[in-house]
């Protein structure tokens, strides 16, 4: 089978001066994203450092098809300043392999961002009404600032070492359908066998009066709006949405501080009792029958910690059997289990439990997606109960 890579050329415009006594000596990092945990990013490629020039011609680039994401997935493009001592960013922008050909075709700028100045108005504005804010905010109070462009100069895609530049990383335009289909098959799309795959389309502001819909026709998309409003925005969203806001652009890398550091879950109270004919795993009546309490929301974040509180006793006498523990759930499958390292068993009397897990499986290997299970043995065997009060659960959260 013949190999793709990418031959991608770049161009710097107007890029912003880092220098005080000259101009900046620009080079481009060009990184994907790590497919672990931290979600981090990976360079890939770094270009030469052009000396004291705000419009950098950089070198064309031949990137092998196995480096690079999916077609709708993004690049990141940071631009620095090369310095004596320490290297400045001048500005980082993200960008999917089809939105580089689509740039290569149109002529169109790719802008980078670097952070502008914090919004210092928000005092001094009359109540949270979003035309006023939107009219009274000046253009100069952005969340960031432009740093410049990059300019796509080159982009084909060459298959097993030809240069016929015919190659194409996106689905091309289908006429009868009225959608895209992918002319072969190529690396990393996402679903070829769906002709109404396209580009997911740019974020945009819902204009709730004709005043912020002429702001945003004259300001552009979600990214440029002031702090003020972008905060206020911020405010009403779920966790899991100021994830993907995260997740599609650098400019709502200040959302971070709306994350939440805990969460809160809660089981409702019960009183359990075990049949005196029911038998544990091994067929006895000594061992644990295992049952689910409850299952708690689908994880937004890591932890760092995990704390449990309740109320809890058994039947008042004999032998001591309830207990409470936690499971990791990834996919519907159990992934930890904190029984044996947390063990202990329901009191005669009413007691207060409380449980801290750190540096264990169940708290260091969850991650985004995955789920808490709560889960509960009375015991096996005749006459035994178990009665849970007041469950609380608090995570404490790793920073996403």
């Amino acid at each position: 089978m013949q190999k793709s890579s990418l031959a991608l050329g770049l161009n710097g415009r107007k890029l912003t001066d880092k220098d005080i006594f000259s101009k900046s000596d620009p080079y481009v990092v060009i990184s994907r994203r790590r497919r672990v945990e931290d979600g981090g990013w990976t360079p890939i490629r770094i270009s030469e450092t052009i000396k004291d020039n705000l419009n950098p011609r950089w070198s064309e680039f031949l990137i092998d098809e196995t480096e690079l994401p999916g077609a709708y997935e993004d690049l990141k493009f940071e631009v620095f300043d090369a310095g004596w001592k320490k290297d400045t960013s001048i500005g980082v922008g993200h960008f999917s392999i089809c939105k580089l050909e689509h740039a290569n075709k149109t002529g169109t700028p790719l802008p980078i961002y670097t952070r502008g100045r914090k919004n210092r108005i928000l005092q001094s504005l009359p109540g949270p009404n979003i035309s006023l804010l939107l009219m009274e905010t000046p253009k100069t109070d952005k969340r960031l600032k432009c740093g410049g462009e990059i300019v796509v100069r080159s982009f084909r895609m060459d298959v097993g070492g030809s240069d016929n530049g015919s190659g194409s990383a996106c689905p091309s335009q289908d006429v009868s359908g009225g959608g895209f289909t992918h002319p072969g098959g190529h690396h990393g799309t996402p679903n070829v066998h769906s002709p109404q795959t396209v580009c997911p389309p740019q974020t945009t502001f819902p204009p709730p009066t004709d005043a912020d819909s002429h702001w945003i026709e004259e300001h552009g998309d979600l990214c440029n709006l002031p702090d003020l409003v972008l905060d206020i925005i911020a405010e009403y969203l779920e966790p899991k949405d100021i994830l993907q806001l995260l997740d599609s652009c650098p400019c709502f890398e200040d959302f971070r501080r709306f994350l939440p550091k805990y969460q809160e879950i809660n089981g409702e109270d019960f009183r359990k009792e075990q049949h005196p004919n029911q038998r544990d795993g091994d067929g006895d009546c000594d061992g644990i029958n295992p049952e689910k309490y409850f299952d708690g929301p689908e994880m937004n974040q890591g932890a760092k910690s995990i704390k449990l509180n309740f109320r809890w006793k058994d039947q008042g006498w004999g032998h001591r059997k309830g207990q409470v523990w936690i499971q990791l759930i990834r996919n519907e499958e159990v992934l930890a289990d904190s029984r044996k390292q947390f063990h202990e068993l329901a009191p005669h009397e009413y007691r207060e439990r409380e449980v801290v897990i750190k540096e264990h499986p169940v708290v260091d290997l969850l991650k985004r997606g995955d789920k808490l299970r709560f889960m509960l043995s009375v015991g096996g065997g005749g006459g035994h109960y178990l009665t849970v009060r007041n469950f609380k659960v608090l995570v404490e959260l790793k920073k996403y």
